[in-house]
């Protein structure tokens, strides 16, 4: 499907996994840095400097909070003359279109769709998938900075929320019905819904602990963690949109209202 390596922008290439296997061709194109957001290994550790996220290319997959340091290192890396950044993921079709798409938003201040128009004149094949695309515009609406007051921040700040849980949640999976007070899965709780999530004060998550030990109420509690990680469990589940997030509405929203 397309090249392996295509130049998006003054010293910026997107491609694919074979092209970064391709050691003539990087150096063809006079690549010094790498951006790998697959779970391919870095080739040529000696050659090139890396930067490796890995990321999975799914609706469910939380990138906008990592934009400014892709955006960092990109940037870093073209202040010095002849340096070239190569960003790739498996195909050059999503999740390294996403990185590069963010680094054009931010370069040009422009918003999503005049982006997509820019580097998909060089890559035709680029096509990030719907969570990316709404987490590429927020990050339009955002300004490009994560940091701020504004609405638009509000519902970041609610769409990490909603991604620390997932993935907490996601990494459960038993309930000890019978050992509540020890269970692993209520300190995991704690954590996502302290003040440091912004979702409850750590008093009232010390009190959904102590729900868990009356019979009444444990029943309740387990019902709600149970459908957390049920929904966690959804390989193309997304957190993009958070407003209409079933996650959020059907198992965050009733803890909160458990232990007012």
């Amino acid at each position: 499907m397309g090249n392996t390596i295509d130049p998006v922008d003054h010293g910026l290439f997107l491609g694919n996994a074979k092209g970064s296997c391709d050691k003539e061709l990087l150096k063809k194109h006079n690549i010094t840095h790498i951006i790998n957001v697959c779970y391919e290994p870095n080739r040529f550790p000696k050659d090139f400097v890396y930067y490796q996220h890995k990321l999975y290319d799914s609706n469910a997959v939380f990138i906008l909070s990592e934009f400014p340091k892709f955006i960092s290192f990109i940037g870093e890396a073209l202040k010095k003359k002849g340096n070239n950044v190569f960003v790739h993921c498996e195909k050059g079709v999503s999740r390294s279109a996403t990185v590069v798409l963010a680094y054009i938003m931010y370069k040009y201040q422009i918003n999503c769709d005049q982006a997509y128009q820019f580097v998909q004149e060089n890559r035709p094949e680029i096509q990030p998938n719907k969570g990316f695309v709404q987490q590429l515009r927020l990050w339009g609406r955002l300004r490009y900075n994560l940091n701020g007051t504004s609405k638009c921040h509000q519902e970041y700040q609610n769409l990490c929320l909603i991604n620390n849980a997932f993935k907490c949640f996601g990494k459960i999976e038993t309930i000890d019905v019978e050992n509540c007070k020890s269970c692993q899965i209520f300190q995991d709780i704690t954590k996502i819904i302290s003040v440091e999530n912004g979702f409850i004060s750590q008093k009232k998550a010390k009190k959904l602990n102590r729900l868990t030990k009356k019979k009444r109420k444990k029943k309740k509690v387990e019902e709600l963690i149970g459908n957390c990680i049920k929904l966690s469990s959804w390989p193309d589940y997304s957190v993009s949109n958070w407003e209409n997030n079933k996650f959020y509405q059907e198992c965050l929203l009733p803890i909160q209202k458990l232990v007012k």
